[in-house]
């Protein structure tokens, strides 16, 4: 059974940012995708957000529906 498709998001970067994460991926034999996934997790992982996560119960998303 194939895996189900992960959500996607779209951003608007420059131009200038686009051809640096394609040369960075490229250097590191990566892709622009793991490098804005890993980007996103060390977000999530600040304390700012853990904070935002913690008042509002966000821990808990996927028990709503």
């Amino acid at each position: 059974m194939p895996k189900p498709a992960k959500p996607q998001i779209r951003v608007y970067i420059t131009e200038e940012t686009d051809r640096l994460l394609k040369a960075i991926a490229g250097i590191k034999d990566s892709s622009v995708n793991a490098i804005v996934n890993e980007a996103i997790d060390r977000w999530l992982n600040e304390s700012e957000q853990k904070e935002i996560v913690k008042k509002f119960n966000l821990d808990r998303l996927d028990e709503v529906d």
